[in-house]
């Protein structure tokens, strides 16, 4: 009978069999017809328990649209698509009930006594067209439900995309300024459109498809026998008791598993995210026993819930067979008192079944369209919004001259008011000639860009256009008379052609070829294949800076604008590439009025006239020569930026990737100042430019700069503009975590005994300098036990350079892989194994027994009967009773087995974590977050690949077996024919499921590309608006839907064509199977009542036969993630911490050498940081390291650290290789300070011995006083044991500092390495971290000293200066102050505070 799984086919309400809850990540499968968007179902209990949560914390819902809202943009097609897909969806809904009615109608022929077999025959054949005629309807209703409702969700959905672009588009600046121009408003519409496309088709259909079940099985079983049907409603609600009751514990067992992960997650997470310092301190083994031991919880509710579950379903299935061997046994009455036959009482009974199925299912769809009424709630409110509130209508000069001026102009950001960026600012521009525009971070340049173009009006003043006020002339006319060039240069995922037509979109090849020869970029383009029809963008070919900005220059030319904006374009170019684009330039430049905003001094040198910006208004103005003799602030400028300037660093290969080159923007020595246009000023009076250039104000040393939301500089820049990270010293994309570090959870307390640790207990009370600085190079020791575990056989495998390209060519784990994760638990698996057999082989035995009952029914006479029934009913309630055993069985034990593999998975993959170098963390796609992301779900999908599916496997064999045993016994030929029909509703049950994944698959990937010219629209919004293209991207934007919609018109009809006919296959076998039965009675072979027994054994049957294929799209669908778990479980780090095989000298004498090396980090191969370097550094010496930012001081400690390996040259230690000794060993013996203190969030004391776990409370004590700490620990309330971070108190960065320098103190390394450990701190607790640094290095160890204060300088032996990766200065501090050079400048108070905040170069 064809009814899905479960007990005859029937999963119980609200529980999903074995779909674990702590599985969070899975959601149930369904074989929904429609397209598959992301939104997960989530299941009403899920739902209801979210409800009280939010009752509980008392949060309102999200706003959402009413449920009609979601068709706001159907058309009159629409509603008769609807109609017509809802027509279909309710007949699709009613044929599995019509085939009931006509199965009891085939029951019925036992009956027929006097009939021949030829009658008999007859009536089997009419039956068996029946179901043929159903399969047809079927086939017809799936198709047109199908194809109606993705048709109309496409069409609603390209509307509503439609609508939101046309909005976005036409917003004012301050909008992006607020909402941010990087492309998630773009990726949430996205997002937000498939929910409501979900919605508003997918699950309307479901719903109405459900719904039609419902009403359709009440009818025909109320028809059938009413009382039967009644009965039936009565037990449901017991069963669903028993299955809700199990629920309300799963919900808050799920809870707290996920409580109890998220322990263990945020674990995993602070190792990932302070992984430096976890190998600095060599704790990889405390952070896997603090893992493994939070992962017990986990494991211990997994159990508990796999134990809810088994008795949970036990008691539901067993009730569900035991009702039905009630109403079995009421049957016998109705049949002996004539009011209903066998045929009728098993239709009703199992036509209510259905409808409360029915129901179940589409309650499920509620969810979805809640998250769809939100979703719209969001993407209507943006689509209501008013756009650009500015005047597009005004005059049009009828010739430009290009004389600009802007009088006493005030202007400020509307995202930040208070923040005044010009005050009171003059300039004029003549026409046809060049004023380039200097100043210092935060003076107010870059805003002029954006008020000449009008993205902004002035606050006050006005800006002047050949002596007409900008306001009043036409926007798009205005526009289109100024080409703008900026340093990022724009380009849409489009053609060249497109991109360079861009200004100008009917401009001939011809006007776009002659553009590109003047930008100096049609040789290059002309090499390309296709030309000027070649791809670019994140869609297409990686372009280097120098073609961008050629082609941004080209876009310029095409537009032959009058006035010309350029922002700093050469800024980020090497030196061939910026002399190729100023040649481009320089043609540009003639004969039009130009406005240069410059950081870099030595290209505005030919202005006519060069104009210097202090907080936002004129203070100088006059030519090169002329503000040189004034020696005021732009002869200031120009000495620091000499002062600072950098070698070219020139990259090894063609770059393809910009973002890897702009993080080295501020190394390669291309600004003298990074922009940020929007200082706190002290207003002033406003000042008149006056002839000769004379100095019209002093500079003022101390400003404040904050960042200024035109300024479009990547995340590297801005970080070094905050002072907080320094991109090309520390690991590139290494994020600090702040936010993250006050949630990390309490680490176990391990008293891990160390190994030949050389300690005092007691201090000398008169020693100035305490035991732990004093380093003893004969009697030192190896400082802690090295954690290791043996070579594995893993080990042993070759080198192989991790990517995310290679999970794509990695073959999946065999399913024997799978099964030796879980050898362990053999003797749960077997368990397991038994229950699930016996609970599958229960599905054809009870279709047996059900057979015979009902042959009992139309065969016996009263007495007969009821002895008949009463014994089969009685072994019904019996299989009842041991159904709940069996169900326990096998999900408790498959579950505790699916519960170790989890832990055991996570286990193996955080081990295998820790033991890559630092340089796979720095790759994009092994962050924190993702590797936290794929410990929490890849583990899972491990096990519901193995665990899961092999219970799930093992039931359904056990079915597949007992009901051919009993086909064969009964009448073999008819058991194969059914055999035969196997791999037709196998086949047929993959493709369903195949093609609705692809389909969903293409569909999304289709939207995703055309996204990506919106995206690059609204991340380069100035220069869509600039040349007036915003027309063009909507133009492009809707002939990418119309694409799709004809695209997806054809998969909806291929799609509905595939669903249906996979459901016609299904009814259709049935029917085979029918005709055979029928042939088989007709040729004697077997009797009606041993036919009709074997037909309802294989109609159950057939669901089971085919479950097991229709797991394959799952599998399929999850194999990248169990490949991932292999992949990093496998793979083979570059610097392995358990080599054992290395040096463990006992005595370390602290030389150090970098000989020749040169250094590039791994993710940033093109940029040379160390090149042919070499330093040497005695025992005992102390060297300070000074430097611009960039210049490759951190790098130095990264490489002694051996985070990293250099690319070329070697790092000695006492005249050896570092290669060559024990990774663990050699970080035992070096003690780092890290410019961020690292904090762990739990006690002061546990913080302060992560260095060494045995230390005494002596030597806690004597660590925190020499660093300065004891005192301000002593004053909290509960002293060391004091809570740091989430649970308890938060302390300044100062006190962090001073807590992370303990810490290396109680280490007692022979060599320290102090990373800029003051640079970051605010004065007063600088000077007593300065005090604890200055007792550290007193010590006879060998320390090297990154630092910028010249305070720090008289204690050491040597200062080493570096620029662009090489020393250019070395010497005593007072060696070097004569020599008057780099070192001099970097280390003048005012000077060195503005390399700190500003990282100038």
């Amino acid at each position: 009978m064809m009814i899905s799984r479960g007990l005859f086919g029937w999963s119980p309400p609200h529980i999903q069999p074995l779909t674990p809850v702590s599985e969070v990540s899975e959601p149930p499968e369904s074989p929904s017809p429609y397209l598959d968007s992301n939104a997960e179902p989530v299941s009403l209990e899920e739902d209801a328990g979210g409800m009280e949560e939010e009752v509980e914390d008392m949060e309102p819902p999200p706003a959402a649209v009413p449920f009609t809202g979601l068709f706001a943009c159907a058309d009159g097609f629409d509603w008769v698509l609807m109609g017509v897909g809802s027509i279909a969806a309710a007949a699709h809904g009613m044929a599995l009930v019509l085939y009931l009615h006509f199965f009891g109608k085939v029951l019925g022929l036992l009956m027929e006594r006097e009939r021949t077999k030829d009658e008999i025959f007859q009536e089997f054949v009419k039956h068996a067209l029946y179901i043929i005629y159903i399969a047809s309807g079927v086939f017809a209703a799936g198709w047109i439900e199908v194809s109606c409702w993705i048709l109309t969700g496409e069409r609603q959905t390209a509307v509503i995309r439609s609508k939101y672009v046309q909005v976005l588009l036409n917003q004012d600046m301050s909008f992006f300024d607020t909402y941010g121009n990087n492309g998630d408003i773009v990726s949430q519409v996205l997002s937000d459109v498939l929910l409501i496309q979900s919605a508003l088709s997918e699950k309307v259909g479901n719903y109405i498809h459900n719904m039609a079940t419902f009403f359709g099985g009440l009818i025909i079983g109320l028809i059938n026998c009413w009382q039967i049907a009644l009965l039936t409603l009565a037990t449901g609600p017991f069963i669903v008791a028993a299955g809700g009751i199990s629920n309300i514990f799963l919900h808050r067992l799920a809870e707290n598993i996920q409580d109890a992960y998220a322990e263990a997650a945020s674990i995993a997470e602070q190792a990932v995210s302070y992984v430096r310092t976890l190998y600095a301190f060599t704790n990889e083994t405390l952070a896997k026993y603090s893992y493994a031991t939070n992962l017990q919880a986990t494991l211990r509710y997994g159990i508990l819930i796999s134990l809810v579950q088994g008795l949970g379903l036990g008691f539901t299935y067993g009730l569900a067979i035991c009702s039905c061997a009630l109403q079995l046994w009421v049957g016998r009455f109705l049949v002996s008192h004539g009011t209903a036959n066998g045929g009728e009482i098993i239709t009703a009974l199992f036509a209510v079944i259905l409808s409360g199925l029915g129901l179940n299912q589409a309650a499920t769809n509620f969810y979805s369209f809640e998250q769809g009424r939100i979703a719209a709630y969001r993407l209507y409110e943006m689509i209501s919004r008013s756009t650009s509130t500015v005047n597009q209508d005004g005059n049009t000069l009828d010739s430009v001259q290009g004389n600009i001026e802007f009088r006493n102009v005030y202007f400020s950001y509307l995202s930040r008011p208070e923040i005044p960026i010009l005050s009171g600012f003059y300039l004029t521009v003549p026409a046809r000639k060049t004023v380039a525009l200097v100043g210092r971070n935060g003076s107010g340049k870059s805003s002029i860009i954006p008020l000449m173009e009008r993205f902004y009006d002035p606050t006050l003043g006005e800006v002047l256009l050949d002596e007409e006020n900008i306001k009043s002339l036409k926007l798009d006319w205005l526009r289109s008379q100024i080409g703008l060039v900026t340093q990022e240069p724009a380009l849409l995922s489009l053609s060249i052609r497109d991109n360079i037509a861009y200004g100008r979109p009917n401009a001939t090849l011809d006007q776009i070829e002659e553009a590109a020869k003047k930008a100096h970029a049609h040789t290059f383009i002309s090499s390309l294949d296709k030309g000027y029809d070649t791809q670019v963008g994140r869609a297409g070919m990686a372009l280097s800076e120098e073609l961008k900005i050629k082609l941004s220059i080209a876009r310029a030319v095409l537009s032959d604008p009058s006035i010309l904006l350029l922002d700093e374009v050469t800024g980020g170019l090497d030196f061939e590439a910026e002399k190729a684009v100023q040649e481009a330039l320089d043609i540009l430049m003639l004969g039009r009025s130009t406005i240069i905003i410059a950081r870099r001094l030595s290209l505005i040198r030919n202005a006519d006239y060069i104009a210097v910006m202090e907080e936002g208004q004129l203070v100088e103005m006059g030519t090169h020569d002329e503000l040189l003799a004034l020696n005021g602030l732009y002869a200031e400028l120009l000495r620091c930026e000499e002062a600072a300037k950098l070698p070219k660093r020139m990259p090894i290969r063609n770059f393809k990737e910009p973002s890897s080159f702009q993080i080295e923007k501020d190394s390669s020595g291309s600004h003298s100042f990074q922009e940020s246009s929007s200082p706190k000023l002290v207003k002033s009076p406003s000042l008149q430019r006056m002839p000769g250039g004379h100095v019209l104000r002093h500079q003022d040393a101390n400003f404040n700069s904050q960042e200024s939301p035109r300024t479009q500089s990547p995340p590297s820049e801005q970080m070094l503009e905050n002072g907080k990270s320094d991109a090309p010293e520390s690991a590139p994309s290494m994020k600090r975590q702040d936010s993250f570090e006050s949630r990390l959870p309490e680490l176990p307390k391990i008293d891990v005994h160390s190994v030949n640790r050389q300690t005092s207990t007691t201090s000398d009370p008169e020693s100035p300098i305490s035991p732990l600085l004093i380093s003893d190079p004969q009697n030192e020791r190896s400082h802690s036990k090295t954690f290791s575990r043996p070579l594995s056989e893993l080990d042993e495998m070759p080198m192989r350079h991790w990517n995310s390209k290679d999970l794509q060519h990695q073959k999946p784990p065999s399913f024997w892989r799978l099964a030796e994760l879980s050898f362990a638990e053999w003797f749960y698996a077997l368990l397991g194994s038994i229950g699930a057999a016996v609970f599958g082989s229960f599905n054809p035995l009870l279709a047996y027994i059900l057979a015979l009952i009902v042959e009992a029914y139309y065969r016996s006479r009263d007495h007969h009967l009821r002895n008949e029934v009463d014994k089969w009913c009685l072994i019904i309630a019996c299989m009842g009773i041991v159904t709940v055993v069996a169900n326990f069985l096998q999900h408790f034990y498959f579950g505790i087995m699916g519960e170790k593999m989890t832990e055991r998975v996570r286990r193996m993959m955080f081990s295998a974590m820790l033991r890559n170098e630092v340089g796979w963390f720095d790759e994009e796609e092994n962050s924190a977050d993702t590797l936290s992301m794929r410990l929490a779900n890849d583990a899972t999908f491990v096990r519901a690949a193995f665990s899961n599916r092999l219970s799930i496997f093992i039931q359904d064999t056990a079915a597949v077996i007992v009901a051919l045993l009993i086909g064969m016994l009964l009448e073999w030929r008819l058991a194969l024919v059914a055999l035969g029909t196997l791999p037709i509703l196998t086949v047929s049950a993959i493709a369903q499921k195949l093609w609705l994944a692809g389909f969903s698959r293409g569909i999304q990937e289709m939207h995703r590309k055309a996204s990506l010219v919106l995206e690059d629209a609204v991340r380069n919004i100035y220069t869509v608006v600039a040349f007036c293209a915003g027309n063009k991207v909507m133009e492009l934007y809707r002939l990418q839907l119309g694409r799709i919609f004809k695209q997806s018109l054809l998969h909806g009809v291929a799609i509905g064509f595939a669903f249906g006919f996979s459901q016609f296959l299904l009814f259709a076998c049935n029917a085979l199977l029918l005709w055979y039965t029928a042939i088989s009675v007709k040729n004697g072979r077997l009797s009606i009542h041993t036919a009709l027994k074997e037909y309802v054994v294989f109609s159950f049957a057939t669901f089971a036969l085919v479950e097991p294929f229709g797991l394959a799209p799952y599998i399929l669908k999850r194999r990248k993630s169990l490949t991932s778990v292999f992949e990093i479980i496998d793979r083979v780090p570059k610097i392995d911490p358990d080599d054992n095989t290395g040096l463990k000298p006992p005595v370390v004498y602290g030389g150090l050498e970098l000989k020749n090396v040169d250094f590039c980090y791994p993710t940033r191969p093109e940029v040379m940081v160390l090149s042919n370097f070499s330093l040497k550094v005695n025992g005992g010496q102390t060297v300070a390291v000074v430097g611009v930012s960039g210049s490759g001081k951190s790098t130095i400690i990264a490489l002694i650290e051996r985070f990293y390996d250099p690319v070329a040259g070697q790092v000695l230690l006492d005249g050896r290789d570092l290669k060559s000794y024990n990774l663990r060993w050699l970080r035992n013996h070096l003690g780092l300070v890290q410019q961020e203190p690292i904090i762990f969030s739990t006690t002061i004391r546990e913080n302060i011995i992560y260095a060494r776990h045995n230390a005494t409370e002596a030597e806690i004590k004597e660590a925190a006083r020499i660093a300065n700490a004891h005192h301000f620990i002593s004053s909290l309330p509960h002293g060391y044991d004091t809570h740091i971070g989430m649970r308890g108190v938060d302390l300044t960065p100062g006190q962090k500092q001073r807590i992370a320098i303990a810490r290396v103190v109680l280490k007692n390394a022979p060599i320290l390495l102090l990373d800029e450990a003051s640079s970051s701190i605010e004065s007063e607790s600088s000077r007593v971290v300065q005090e604890a640094l200055d007792t550290l290095i007193m010590g006879n160890k060998t320390t090297i000293l990154i630092a910028h204060r010249a305070a720090m300088m008289r204690h050491v032996d040597n200062v080493v200066v570096l620029n662009g990766g090489r020393i250019v200065e070395q010497g005593s501090h007072d060696s070097l102050v004569a020599m008057n050079g780099l070192y001099v400048r970097l280390m003048q108070p005012h000077f060195g505070k503005g390399l700190r905040q500003h990282r100038l170069v």
